[in-house]
């Protein structure tokens, strides 16, 4: 079998790699196991072509795979796939592809593509799914030790649920590090929000999260936000940048909308929206947000910006991001 697994998550990309080791055999791991870095195709693939000295499974995984750096001499190495014996799992594993290379064409023609790809940081719902799945998976997951797999069934209320989708993000190694924390705690009890809360802290407060509450006027947690990202050392410039960004994209949107687009793939092109399916979810959070507020905003946020840029320290910071937040306050 040959896979090319691919994307920026981490952690389900070493899940995957994880499942097929636990195919081998564990006292044929010295034998059967086999990692090399992408400058090593040629001794990769001429491990992968020889048989299991155990006639069992046999597993090569080639890492940081940078597919545009192959050329005519790593595509005539791959010739060689051909000669993969079945009872071989060759795994290539490259951070991004480009779908128009040879040598991705010449790798997916005689094996198969998995994309792992992180959930945007706004999809909580999607990130809430993905914490679901890590715990249940905790239970039933045997790729590592099954006796005591089975013992560590971990159970979530909903609200704790939606609390660690909001304090984790979509940092999965985090939140299978935790989850995992969680589970040895509960030993099979279920845990409600005010338990979660106190063994896993909020420390995933981010930028977009201080420029939605920002624009929702909530004045107190904008300061508890800005106070827990400065607390960790977030530079200015990033949350500035942030912040900004984001503002302009929902000014963009509620722009677009105030002129009549109305079909979200359009709406997504007018406003430079890489993933149309984000549209939906900017829709409903400038719905009911004043289109004047929010251009005085972008341009509050883009003089703080500037001041910044020529040397100003964050002593302003707080003043205009206040100042914001007074903006979208209910009068």
């Amino acid at each position: 079998m040959i896979v090319l697994l691919t994307g920026d998550d981490q952690h389900a990309i070493q899940s995957q790699l994880n499942q097929y080791k636990a195919e081998i055999d564990a006292q044929w791991l010295t034998l059967c196991y086999h990692r090399f870095s992408d400058n090593q195709l040629d001794k990769a693939l001429s491990v992968a072509r020889t048989r299991s000295l155990t006639d069992g499974k046999k597993l090569v995984i080639v890492e940081n795979c940078h597919l545009k750096q192959w050329g005519d001499t790593e595509l005539e190495t791959l010739q060689q796939l051909v000669q993969v014996p079945d009872s071989t799992i060759l795994v290539f594993v490259a951070n991004s592809v480009d779908k128009r290379l040879k040598v991705y064409k010449h790798l997916v023609k005689y094996g198969k593509l998995l994309e792992f790809a992180l959930i945007p940081p706004w999809r909580y719902d999607l990130i809430e799914q993905a914490i679901v799945s890590l715990a249940a998976r905790l239970y039933t997951n045997t790729t590592d030790n099954a006796v005591t797999a089975k013992k560590i069934k971990l159970l979530l209320s909903e609200e704790a649920v939606t609390y660690l989708a909001q304090a984790i993000g979509n940092d999965m190694t985090r939140a299978a590090s935790e989850l995992r924390k969680l589970s040895i705690y509960a030993q099979g009890r279920k845990l409600e929000l005010a338990e979660v809360q106190e063994l896993v802290p909020c420390q995933t407060q981010n930028s977009l999260q201080l420029a939605a509450a920002m624009r929702e006027g909530k004045s107190h947690q904008v300061l508890q936000l800005l106070d827990d990202l400065l607390s960790r050392s977030q530079p200015l410039m990033v949350i500035v940048s942030t912040i900004l960004t984001q503002f302009r994209t929902w000014l963009w949107v509620k722009s677009a909308m105030v002129s009549g687009v109305k079909k979200d793939g359009e709406l997504a092109q007018v406003c430079n929206i890489s993933n149309p399916r984000r549209v939906y979810y900017l829709r409903q959070e400038v719905a009911n947000t004043n289109i004047n507020a929010l251009a005085r905003a972008v341009t509050m946020i883009l003089d703080l910006e500037m001041s910044i840029k020529r040397g100003a320290d964050g002593r302003d910071l707080l003043v205009v991001i206040l100042g914001v937040c007074r903006l979208f306050q209910v009068v």
